[in-house]
Parts: structure tokens; sequence; C-alpha cells
């Protein structure tokens, strides 16, 4: 489906590229000759008779679309140029319907769009309801937009939006603008899209008021209640030249916005004003709470109106809640919500403001909690597919996809099968494991060639071990981790991740009923042998080490790898002052200590009150799970980040009790593991339709399943 693309005029010289390069390759990409920060508006008018229609649109890199003057839908979700989405969107017929999209190109390489590339254009169909198409293309106009400036922030992750409201032209998007001036759209002969529906619902957009205003020196405060991922937009009066600063933030400092944010973003606009009534049109979202307005005091200046159009990927709050104060069980919650809430967009991003790009390790704790949050696992499937997808660029699949970034961590890679089990464990669908299974069938065979004879894996350098990050919260791990190439030698976590690719590979092949290679049996046994300090009860971090850090015993623990009799010494070790790790390992430490049958360990844990829990980001101010334990413990420290919102499945499986399984006829079994002393323990979570509430009081649990009921009844 490449017919039908539409592109401006100027774009017929630019280069299509790719731009895939190993993080080691710094050789530069060729020259594509497109500009970057690139924004067009286009118009379409068309006479419908009556009856119902259907749109069909699509753009790269981004749209925003109106009919008729009023909001439409944004989109598409970013995809590989070979597996490009198209949305829908009914439209009524019998008038002449307008339709406005404001075009945009970043142009750079990095983890938010397939942008770089030099591929522009838009395609648009209309449907009637019999199926037959009404081509657009001779009946778009467009205009480029010079009103957007600014430089680069984040990981060259967006363009700052210093907005020039004399540059716009307002009302374009509204049935009566005159665009006959404006030139026409032409085929984008080089297009080599194959475009498919988007498989998920398109994003939620809602106007969100400030909750509290209070002055500041030349403007306002403007506080937003949480952490909000979306546009700011104003109306402003003044005199045309006029500038107002925007600073978004996620914290303040000192009383005023921390727009020098600790994330590596400097949130800070300018706004030019037009003559008379100025409405600021931001296009790309920022993540933030604050937001300060300055250059209120000038003369003949007056703000009448702002708000934040926030956006997220569809949650119906009332789904899954919990309702338990004690040892601020219910905020840690409240705030791990918010992140999936705000990471959750077109895709699981790691954080809404510094990368934006859907990681694969991350999305493994992300996406359990947004599945358990919705009820919903259409999100996840396309971040499954946009993983196998990245297999053309890298077979062990890329760290971060989709995006024109090519980045790999092996400890991820490894990981992948998790997300197709989390599919599996929620609908039982073994058709769609069975469309997994050839990726993780790929990612063993391409790990394979660094095992040795005993099946354990030494020097694996294609991609970053990670093992944990920042590196000050890697508990003294004794290995060299550089980068781009680890350390030759035979350490733990990697081969602690390629046991558990291996035992969860064969988990699938028992649910579909193929042969099984058996290989985790035997690479444990190795594992064992090479790292087992029995003097410790605990494992070394590599084969020549004796230090025995947490991360060299935690995957061990969660994948079924300690020997017994190690149990207690693992719990003493996560127990230890000053022994500590990051937030995204201490999910997979928690669900071992579940495995050992520590629950108390796991509640003590997961409610501490020390430096290193959720509790310790509450007392920093959180309304959103942060990247690190605190703020002052990683050097760019995003305020929020799902990675860490992994409280939530701990707390439904783990502590209620909730565990999906397969053998059950009810697709679940109910084990709860509260302490005796949780009083007014209330938990609600969907699974596969209906409703499951788990009520405690005193450690005394009941279950009921009830009828799920939709939004609004």
């Amino acid at each position: 489906m490449s017919a039908g693309w539409l592109t401006v005029r100027s774009w017929a010289g630019v280069r299509q590229i790719d731009v895939f390069r190993r993080e080691q390759d710094n050789s530069p990409l060729p020259d594509t000759s497109a500009p970057k920060n690139f924004h067009v508006l286009a118009r379409c008018r068309v006479e419908l008779p009556p009856g119902q229609y259907t749109l069909r649109i699509s753009a790269d890199d981004y749209y925003h679309l109106w009919l008729d003057g009023a909001w439409l839908g944004q989109g598409p979700a970013p995809a590989y140029h070979d597996r490009y989405y198209y949305q829908e969107y009914p439209v009524e017929g019998g008038r002449t319907a307008t339709l406005a999209v404001h075009l945009y190109y970043q142009g750079l390489v990095n983890r938010v769009w397939n942008s770089g590339d030099g591929r522009f254009g838009l395609w648009a169909e209309l449907t009637g309801a019999d199926g037959t198409p009404l081509p657009l293309e001779r009946d778009w106009r467009y205009q480029i937009c010079p009103a957007y400036s600014g430089e680069v922030i984040g990981y060259d992750t967006q363009f700052l939006e210093d907005f020039d409201s004399r540059l716009w032209p307002e009302g374009w998007e509204q049935p009566e603008f005159d665009d006959s001036g404006w030139d026409r759209l032409v085929p984008a002969e080089w297009a080599d899209y194959r475009l498919s529906p988007q498989p998920t619902a398109n994003l939620w957009r809602g106007r969100v008021e400030s909750v509290s205003s209070r002055p500041v020196p030349g403007g306002v405060l403007l506080d937003f209640g949480r952490e909000r991922v979306g546009t700011l937009h104003a109306a402003v009066r003044g005199r045309a030249g006029q500038q107002l600063t925007l600073r978004f933030g996620e914290e303040l400092d000192g009383g005023r916005v921390r727009f020098e944010m600790r994330c590596n973003c400097r949130y800070e606009e300018t706004w030019t004003l037009a003559e008379g009534a100025s409405t600021l049109h931001q296009f790309d979202y920022k993540a933030f709470r604050y937001v300060e307005l300055l250059g209120l005091d000038a003369p003949g200046v007056t703000l009448e109106e702002c708000w934040v159009w926030e956006r997220h990927y569809p949650m119906d709050e009332g789904l899954c809640a919990l309702s338990c104060p004690q040892d601020q069980l219910e905020d840690i919650f409240r705030i791990c919500k918010n992140a999936v809430r705000c990471g959750s967009q077109e895709a699981y991003l790691d954080c809404p403001s510094r990368e934006k790009g859907q990681y694969l390790g991350d999305a493994v704790i992300t996406a359990r909690a947004q599945v358990w949050l919705t009820g919903d696992v259409t999100l996840l499937r396309k971040c499954i597919r946009d993983f196998m997808t990245s297999g053309r660029v890298a077979p062990s699949l890329l760290a971060v996809a989709p995006g024109s970034l090519m980045q790999e961590i092996a400890d991820f890679s490894l990981l992948f099968p998790a997300l197709p089990l989390t599919d599996y464990d929620f609908t039982g669908d073994r058709d769609f494991l069975r469309e997994c299974y050839p990726a993780v069938e790929g990612i063993v065979r391409y790990f394979a060639r660094y095992q040795r004879s005993d099946g354990l894996l030494e020097n694996v350098s294609h991609g970053w071990n990670l093992v944990d990050w920042p590196e000050n919260l890697r508990d003294g791990y004794d290995f060299p981790l550089t980068r781009p190439v680890v350390g030759e030698g035979c350490h733990n976590v990697i081969n602690a991740l390629w046991y558990a690719c291996l035992l969860m590979k064969e988990r699938m092949e028992r649910a579909l009923a193929l042969p099984q290679a058996e290989e985790a049996q035997r690479v444990g046994a190795a594992f064992v042998q090479a790292f087992w300090r029995p003097e410790q009860l605990l494992f070394a971090d590599s084969e020549t080490s004796a230090h025995c850090s947490l991360h060299a015993n935690l995957y061990p623990a969660c994948f079924g790898l300690t020997p017994e009799g190690g149990a207690d010494a693992y719990e003493a070790l996560l127990r230890e002052p000053g022994r500590v790790c990051g937030v995204f390992p201490m999910y997979f430490a928690l669900r071992g200590l579940g495995r050992l049958g520590k629950g108390d360990a796991l509640y003590s844990l997961l409610t501490r009150t020390d430096g290193y829990g959720w509790r310790n980001m509450l007392a920093e101010g959180a309304t959103a799970c942060f990247e690190a334990w605190g703020k002052e413990q990683k050097w760019n420290t995003s305020l929020c980040h799902p990675w860490a919102a992994g409280a939530i499945p701990l707390i439904i499986e783990e502590l209620a009790g909730l565990r999906p399984d397969r053998s059950t006829a009810e697709g679940f079994r109910f084990d709860p593991r509260l302490p005796d002393k949780l009083r007014d323990f209330t938990l609600q979570a969907p699974f596969q339709g209906r409703l499951l509430r788990v009520e405690a009081k005193g450690g005394r649990a009941a279950l009921s399943v009830l009828p799920r009921r939709e939004k609004g009844e």
C-alpha cells in the first residue's frame, strides 16, 4: 500500500537512507539533504454524499488531525517503514468535509521515531460503507510553517519549540480558512512503505487545568497536580513582538520551576506574540508537573487561558486500584500507576522526557504492570512485534525499538521471552505464543556462539552487558563491564539471564507441545558449579571472584537456581546495610524472595524506609516513580520512569497472591502472602474479562470474582 503517499514539492531531491549503525560505528551517515524540525500544515476539502465513511490516514514522522476544525486525533505509532501503521476514524457524510493535518518531520536519529531517514509524507483515503475508496491525492494543499524553532534537548530526543505567533496562520484548521494561495502536495515517488492497520487504540487526550497558581516575579507559576505528559496551550493578548518565557519542570527549586531538569532536558522556550490575541500551539510532548509563564508584567500583556492537553494510552482508572494506607503501600502503588500511565504512550517508554524510547528490559516490567492495570494486552502485543521486527537489524533484537537508533543490550535480549510469556499468562493464546517462538529461537542461536563446552557464555561482546545502571548501584560487581566491548571472561549476570532465557524458551515449548532441547538444566548445573560459593552460601560475580554482589544472586533466586540452604543467606544479603541495587533489578530481587518463600522479607523491603526503596521516592515528593531510588543517586535522574513500577505486579502477585496460571481452569490461582500486621487491604484488578477483588484484615484474605463492568456503568 505505498501508492497514494504525498509529500511537499521540495522533497523531490531528498535521499532516503538506512540509518542503522552499531553503537561503536562512528562513520557518518549519508546526507539526505532533508531539513530538520520541519513543520507543514496541510488541508483537504472533499464532498461526501450522505452515509458513513472511514478515514484512513498515516504520516511520517507524525501528524495532528482536525476535521471541520474539531480535534480528531494524532499518530501514527512509531514503526519501521516496511511495517508502517495507519489509523482509522469514522466520518459522517452529507457535507463538505475539511481535513486539516499538522505534519512533522523531526530528522534526528534517536529512540523516538524512525526519523533521519529522509522519509516524510502523508497518506490518506476515505472509504464508504461498501469499502469503496475515495482517493484524496489531488485535493491536498499545504504551507511550510516557520513558526517553530529551537535547539535539541535530551538524547537528541526533541527540539524545543520556540513559537512565533506572527508566523502562525491562525484558524487554518477551520473550514472557512482561505488556502487558495497554498501549494499542492505532490506524489512521493520514493515511497516504499508497507502499510498495515495500527493494532493499538488511539491515544487518550484530555484537557487538564492547573490545580493551583501563584505569582512569581514577572509572571505566574502553575501546578498541574502530578507528573503529566502532554503539551501546554495558552491564550494571551499583547503586542506584536512581545516575548514570553515558558519554563517546565518536574519539581521546584527554591519555590521556582527547575527547568534545567535532572534528566538532561532544559525545558525553557520563548513565545513571541502577534498583535492582539495569540494562542500557543505546542506540537511535541514533554513530561512535567509545573509551568512558569514569564513576561506577563509587560505593558498590555494579559493571560486569558492556560491548560495542558494531556496524552497517554487509554487507561480506565477504576479497573485496578489498591486501598491500603499502612506503610504507604497505597502511595507506592499510586506513583507506580502514574508512571505507567505517563510512560504508556504509543509504546512503553523508558521515560517520556530524556529518551522517549521503548526499551526491551524496561518493557518487561512496565508491560506486566500495564496489563494488570488495564486488563488489555494490545499495547503489549505491539511492543512484542516491534522488537521481533527489529530482528532484521539485529538477530538478537535491538534494545530499543522502534526508532532509528541501533542499540544492543545483551541483558535485555535475553529477557525478551518474558514478554510473550506475559501475554500467554494473561490470555492463554497459544497462536500468538507460536508467532513469537521463532524470535526466541533466534536469540538463543545468536547467543550460542558465545557458549563454551559446559554451556556457559563468555566474552559476550556484541552489546552492552548492563548488569545495572547507573554504575554506582552495581553493589561493587566484580567484573569489567567496559563499553562498547565487555571485559574478557565468564561473569554471573549474563549467564543467569542466559539460563533464564533457556528456561523461558522451554516453558514456551511445553505450552506449544514442541520438542524441548532441555539445555536449561545443563546450563543451570554449570552455573552453580562456576559461581556458587558454599562457604558464603551465595553466588560470586565471576568465575575468578570471591565477591558476592546482590546482582550475582538476585537473578538466580528469581529463576530458581539458588541451591537448598541458600534462602536465608540471600535474605540476609538483601537486608545487609549498604548493599544496594537499582530499581530495575530490585523487581527480580523481590521476585526471588517470593520464590524462596520469604514473603515477610519481600514486604519489608518493598516498604523499606531507607534511601533505597519506593518510600524514599515518596519522601522526595514523587508523583511518579523515579529512575533511581532518590534524585541524587544518578547524575541525570528521570523523575518519571516506569521501569520502577515493578511494585504493582509485586503487590498483586506476591502479596495479594493473584498469579496467572494456565494450568488452572480459572487461568489464575489465589495464594495470598499478606503479612499478619496488614490491616484494611483491598485490591481490585482486571483479569480475562473479570474483576478479581481481594479483601484482607489482619492477614486474613478473601477473594471475590466479579463480572467486569465497562467504563461508565
